[in-house]
């Protein structure tokens, strides 16, 4: 991949920080840390994504030892050769031929791993939520803005092209006065449980004190282990993982990317299996350019969801889901204004790209990757509002100047 001799001159002291000097035809070393099952789907990615980008999985690290055992098979199998295995994070960032790790951790851990991987001279593609404690999300866009390290989030759809086709749709002026964005998501499944692996790990064959990361010490516990997503404590629930998606493709579209307010409310409605995450959530928040975005998500009917731009002269409307999904252009809701839209148009994605091969990228060349630190930061703030909101039962604002989430309006 050709470079300008400025981006090589960057890439090199940035490579330098961890050790290794990366020339523009080097190979780049790859871990993955945690394979789940979105980690599973990342090594998959990369043994599509990473020969052409001439980079190379070498390590795998993973607290529980029979998946560590089968994702270093994984990859091995894929094409590449045996990674080395680590069990704690720490050993893998003191690898010399590791520039870049793929966190795919629980929730709760990702800003820490994110800010220790940065420290240690990373290159970091980390899943969403960033972070959902705001003291911890804030050290990690500090520790990030002081690095020279390329940070990518995982809210992948940023890369699929189709919000940057929305998003200069938007800037044209053509729909006229955006008002309202709404995003409704449904699955008819309790999701997130049940978990196999539950039955089948034992404490001995993992690090539990290192899994908590800091949290409360409490007796090992299967379930929290692998169904996290279930309790306030590891998880925002459905505002950590659905709604960090919608956020970062709304935050795009209308470049506006931290609330005024929010309000909320949830609850389990359907599945009662002693989880605390709702099945069933709303939230709506208000923004600075003055719109209101609209999330509700239903894991008890799986209706399609669907995704709205109301704008005074029409609608921008997604097609298809939300992976593989583009937007259309319609008159529909323009009234009788002169300026509604004529004819239906259909938005061409721009530049779609892989995320990870974008990540890959962007390590060389040293450019800001599409879903950077301040969309995970956006997108872990409009989490950490909205699941706060609904517990309280309070409405939350955002203070910008303090960057803190207060109970009164901010002047």
């Amino acid at each position: 991949m050709a470079t300008s001799r400025r981006s090589f001159f960057v890439g090199a002291l940035t490579a330098a920080a961890s050790g290794r000097v990366m020339g523009a035809n080097a190979r780049l070393g790859i871990a993955i840390v945690g394979p789940g099952a979105i980690g599973t789907a990342h090594i998959r990615t990369f043994g599509r994504e990473g020969p052409a980008a001439n980079a190379e999985m070498v390590a795998v690290c993973e607290l529980w030892n029979p998946r560590r055992e089968q994702a270093a098979a994984l990859v091995k199998g894929a094409g590449g050769r045996e990674p080395r295995q680590m069990q704690h994070l720490a050993d893998v960032l003191a690898m010399k031929e590791v520039d870049g790790v793929i966190l795919a951790t629980p929730d709760h851990q990702h800003a820490k791993q994110l800010v220790q991987a940065v420290k240690a001279g990373k290159d970091v593609y980390c899943e969403k939520p960033m972070g959902n404690v705001l003291s911890e999300v804030k050290e990690a866009v500090r520790v990030v803005k002081a690095s020279k390290q390329v940070v990518q989030m995982g809210t992948h759809r940023l890369s699929n092209g189709s919000y940057q086709a929305a998003a200069e749709f938007v800037r044209s002026g053509k729909l006229g006065k955006i008002s309202r964005v709404d995003h409704q998501g449904s699955v008819n499944s309790p999701r997130w449980s049940p978990v196999p692996a539950v039955k089948e790990i034992r404490e001995r064959d993992t690090d539990w004190k290192a899994w908590l990361l800091g949290r409360k010490a409490r007796p090992f516990d299967p379930r929290l282990y692998f169904e996290y997503r279930l309790f306030r404590e590891f998880s925002n629930g459905i505002p950590d993982q659905w709604l960090t998606h919608a956020a970062a493709g709304v935050h795009q579209v209308m470049d506006d990317y931290f609330p005024v307010s929010v309000v909320a409310n949830g609850g389990v409605l359907v599945y009662p299996d002693g989880r605390q995450s709702s099945d069933t959530y709303s939230a709506t928040f208000l923004y600075p350019k003055g719109f209101l975005f609209t999330y509700a998500a239903m894991f008890g009917n799986n209706y399609p969801g669907s995704v709205r731009y109301f704008g005074q002269n029409g609608t921008i409307e997604r097609v298809g889901g939300d992976d593989d999904g583009y937007y259309v252009v319609k008159g529909l809701g323009g009234g009788d204004r002169p300026e509604k839209i004529k004819e239906d148009l259909t938005l061409k994605p721009i530049a779609p790209v892989n995320h990870i091969r974008n990540w890959l990228a962007c390590m060389r060349s040293r450019a800001t990757p599409n879903a950077d630190i301040r969309s995970g930061y956006a997108h872990s703030v409009v989490s950490i509002m909205a699941a706060r909101a609904e517990w309280t039962g309070r409405k939350l604002y955002w203070d910008p100047k303090r960057e803190e989430i207060v109970n009164r309006p901010v002047a």
